[in-house]
């Protein structure tokens, strides 16, 4: 068995959506060293949607289901992982060309985003790689539970960016976004994407992972 820690290490300076949404910083409220601490212990600020993180159907479905009630059977099992590389969006076309296997219900997109690490700057990236209407209409159809990008938003930057997260989550899917997938080559694994259970929330920073082989 081998794991593959696919989520993004977040800091102070990891990337937000147009670099306008809260990011993450950490207050020590007591350290060991200071007169009279114990213990260390920090309190944590941060957005829900920062580093790799989870969308529930409640993040643009007004009666979509919250993070804390998602089917933890949707987070974790068999995905595949696909490679689309050279194209501005992933439509419908590229998905149907993909080779993703029938019964299939979890699908990573592995995308130019990873071969350009857009991820890794600081700086937001509208031109990044994201999810065509049209994609997001053929993982409906096909079934299709999670799909995750190697980017911040399963969309594409711009009006489109709404339709498609409207589609998926109006689905029912569950959507992981800014996965690292540099030294994940394509095919199948078993995923592991936990959030903490958080009541209420529309979506929240995740640890995602990949196995390869049998769980033991």
């Amino acid at each position: 068995m081998k794991i593959h820690d696919i989520s993004f290490a977040v800091s102070e300076k990891t990337v937000t959506w147009d670099n306008t949404e809260q990011g993450f910083s950490k207050v020590w409220t007591s350290e060991l060293g200071n007169l009279g601490a114990s213990c260390n212990v920090s309190v944590l600020t941060t957005g829900t949607h920062t580093g790799t993180h989870l969308d529930a159907p409640l993040h643009f479905i007004p009666e979509g289901m919250s993070l804390d009630a998602l089917d933890l059977s949707t987070l974790v099992g068999p995905a595949q992982v696909v490679e689309i590389f050279g194209r501005d969006q992933v439509t419908s076309a590229d998905l149907e060309g993909a080779g993703i296997t029938w019964g299939t219900v979890r699908v990573l997109l592995k995308t130019d985003n990873t071969r350009l690490r857009r991820k890794d700057n600081p700086h937001f990236d509208s031109g990044y790689v994201g999810l065509a209407p049209s994609g997001a209409q053929w993982l409906a159809s096909h079934g299709i539970r999670l799909v995750g990008i190697d980017y911040l938003s399963i969309g594409p930057y711009g009006p489109m960016n709404t339709e498609t997260h409207k589609i998926v989550l109006g689905a029912g899917m569950v959507v992981v976004e800014t996965l690292v997938l540099d030294n994940i080559a394509p095919g199948k694994y078993t995923l592991i994407a936990l959030p903490p259970k958080f009541q209420g929330l529309e979506g929240s920073p995740c640890r995602a992972l990949l196995i390869e082989g049998e769980i033991t």
